[in-house]
């Protein structure tokens, strides 16, 4: 039905990648989740992607209109607030690997969401050692993953513009608060709509794309996906099954040169990155801890890596090609477009261009 590259031009495209977003709800929309161990890569994911400035990014971070919950792998990450819920439906009806770390402590994980949950409402910022507290004596591993069962079970939020995991505030504190349950209609319905929106989003893909991504089983999705049947298309292209909606379409050809930030979702959304880069590439990438890093893409494929650094009010740009130089006045374009939105103004910016 596609070819591979009408598959990476409908990517680019519905990415943000060949024309930024104008404004950063529809990016959320579109990308669903973005991976946010660290704030400032989250940052510059909204600064490359969408029409904005650095203040105006940290600005959409603080208006409450998204939350850094763990969901996707018991990863955290960025949602809009409006669709917690459908974390919670998606990943916090079913049992995970917190529920068996708890079995094998003997712990009541029940018992002591409820605890957490009672004790957060009454405060507007609950700090970790509070929660830490609650659930007792045990390790990193054990405390860490129920505080971040506590998010997926619509309880807690880490306050979105920090960059540590120290401080909280429960759900009812965004408004409009209502108590969710299993449902096992609206949670059906939920995981369409995830289905339906990394199609939306990300497609076409295969199904080990979107398990990859969400971390969820093919025993998870299968009801989801037979219910989305007549929505969707199925094809094999080099042995491979893909799945697009229905109404999918190739975009206008379009080669843009795209600075994407680390841990970008256009590039780990994916079990297989080799749709834009070699598998080669795709080692120089990725660092020995599995961090992705900051990838130049020009003429629809990823040609190098590049990193900023500041050294007193110097703004130092490096880029490192994957094979030889090439599209250098368009890469030093896009610098400059980036240093022009960031924050602070630099004094000087300096370029290593290879």
């Amino acid at each position: 039905m596609f070819t591979k590259a009408e598959i990476t031009q409908i990517r680019l495209k519905k990415l943000g990648m060949c024309e930024p977003f104008s404004e950063p709800k529809s990016f959320m929309k579109r990308t669903i989740a973005l991976q946010s161990q660290n704030h400032q890569p989250a940052l510059v994911n909204f600064v490359q992607h969408v029409s904005m400035t650095w203040e105006e990014a940290e600005a959409f971070f603080d208006s409450q209109q998204v939350v850094k919950i763990w969901a996707n792998r018991l990863t955290l990450h960025t949602f809009l607030a409006e669709d917690w819920e459908m974390v919670f439906r998606v990943f916090g009806t079913r049992r995970n690997i917190v529920h068996r770390i708890c079995e094998k402590e003997g712990l009541d994980l029940e018992a002591i969401l409820a605890e957490i949950d009672v004790f957060s409402r009454s405060k507007e910022v609950v700090n970790r050692k509070e929660l830490e507290a609650i659930i007792g004596d045990y390790s990193a591993q054990v405390r860490s993953s129920i505080i971040a069962q506590a998010a997926i079970r619509g309880i807690l939020y880490l306050l979105p513009s920090s960059d540590t995991i120290r401080n909280y505030s429960h759900r009812s504190r965004l408004g409009n608060y209502t108590e969710w349950a299993p449902d096992e209609a609206k949670d059906l319905e939920a995981m369409k709509a995830l289905i339906h929106r990394y199609l939306a989003g990300y497609g076409p893909a295969t199904w080990k794309d979107f398990r990859h991504w969400s971390g969820l089983t093919a025993g998870d999705i299968k009801e989801a996906v037979k219910a989305l049947a007549n929505e969707l298309v199925v094809f094999t292209l080099d042995g491979e099954e893909y799945v697009a909606l229905r109404d999918e379409k190739v975009p206008d050809t379009a080669q843009n040169v795209f600075l994407t930030g680390k841990f970008d979702q256009a590039v780990i959304a994916y079990k297989d990155p080799t749709w834009i880069m070699t598998e080669a590439q795709r080692k120089s990438a990725w660092t020995v801890n599995g961090h992705c890093s900051a990838i130049i893409v020009a003429a629809n494929r990823a040609i190098g890596l590049w990193k900023y650094e500041w050294k007193k009010g110097v703004l130092i740009f490096t880029v490192s090609y994957f094979e030889s130089a090439c599209f250098q006045k368009e890469i030093k374009n896009e610098l400059e477009r980036f240093a022009s939105r960031i924050s602070p103004k630099p004094l000087e910016i300096q370029y290593n261009l290879g």
